[in-house]
């Protein structure tokens, strides 16, 4: 009975530390996260807690199909992403806020989170945003809502 109990323990803290969120880490321009997990559930987590929060993905960048399609062109057909998606969206008043500061600011929208798993290990998801604009004040409001959505979604993870 104890070995029965003991294999179980181990068990559930096998699949606890297999769960664990690391991150963020500033990785080149970026925030990253990462997480063991499937791709797809992964990203729709991160989909729901956009929508959660009353904002709607308008479109989704295929990264890893984009470079997949084009790696012949450039002479390079060493793939890096096993998968690799950007989801954008918008939130009306951040970005009414951040146009009002100054109308040139219209390049930090829609907001961006990346999503990708590499090739040597596609069980490993990273979540990503863009380091903080901390030079535009408006968007300081923008990077809190991308950093609270991340962390929201990957709370089942932790």
């Amino acid at each position: 009975m104890r070995l029965v109990v003991l294999s179980l323990l181990l068990c559930f803290a096998s699949l606890a530390a297999q769960a664990q969120v690391e991150g963020p880490t500033q990785k080149g321009p970026a925030w990253v996260w990462a997480v063991d997990g499937d791709f797809k559930t992964v990203k729709n987590d991160v989909i729901d807690t956009i929508e959660a929060n009353g904002l709607v993905v308008s479109y989704v960048a295929y990264a890893a199909n984009m470079l997949a399609r084009t790696s012949e062109a450039v002479g390079d057909a060493t793939p890096v992403y096993d998968q690799a998606e950007t989801l954008l969206f918008c939130k009306a008043d951040l970005s009414h806020n951040l146009a009002k500061q100054d109308p040139h600011n219209i390049v930090l929208c829609p907001y961006s989170i990346s999503l990708y798993s590499l090739v040597e290990n596609p069980e490993r998801i990273y979540v990503s945003l863009r380091l903080p604009e901390l030079n535009v004040a408006a968007y300081s409001e923008v990077h809190s809502l991308l950093e609270d959505i991340v962390n929201q979604a990957l709370e089942w993870y932790r």
